[in-house]
């Protein structure tokens, strides 16, 4: 349920909404079942995409030697061949972690971490200040490793 889509959610609570309508104001029920038949369709598509997905997850997990693959995306990797790790990656591993940042990031993407980070971590919000300071340090030296990279592109 962690990876739905919010229009998949919405859809999912949308025959509960026309169930509480027609209990509150029967006159509104009419026009949101005919709403509901109308986008039944859509929400069919919706839901069987989704199982599809889930099912396919959980057939690999079961059985990932055999399990087949429609769309190359869902295939995993596995490790056949040595991969050459970037050695920035490497330097800044502990910090992108700190923040839980994927890498690579872009300056917009690294302030969002690090306001999150220092939300949950600011010691007047229940966080530890050790931790908070961390999360600071993490945040300035992976800002410099942004103006590294602007700096190396000119």
């Amino acid at each position: 349920m962690k990876d739905n889509p919010p229009i998949l959610i919405i859809l999912q609570l949308l025959p509960i909404l026309v169930v509480l309508t027609a209990i509150v104001n029967p006159s509104l029920a009419l026009p949101l079942i005919t709403l509901l038949a109308l986008l039944f369709p859509f929400i069919l598509y919706k839901f069987i995409q989704q199982a599809s997905r889930d099912l396919g997850r959980e057939l690999y997990s079961r059985n990932p030697e055999t399990t087949q693959f429609n769309h190359w995306d869902e295939v995993p990797i596995l490790d056949q061949e040595p991969i050459t790790v970037d050695p920035l990656f490497q330097r800044i591993q502990g910090d992108l972690a700190l923040l839980r940042l994927a890498y690579p990031f872009d300056e917009e993407q690294l302030t969002q971490a690090y306001r999150r980070r220092a939300r949950e971590t600011h010691p007047d919000a229940g966080g530890s200040e050790r931790e908070f300071i961390q999360v600071r340090q993490a945040y300035e030296r992976l800002q410099e490793v942004l103006d590294l990279e602007i700096i190396q592109e000119f």
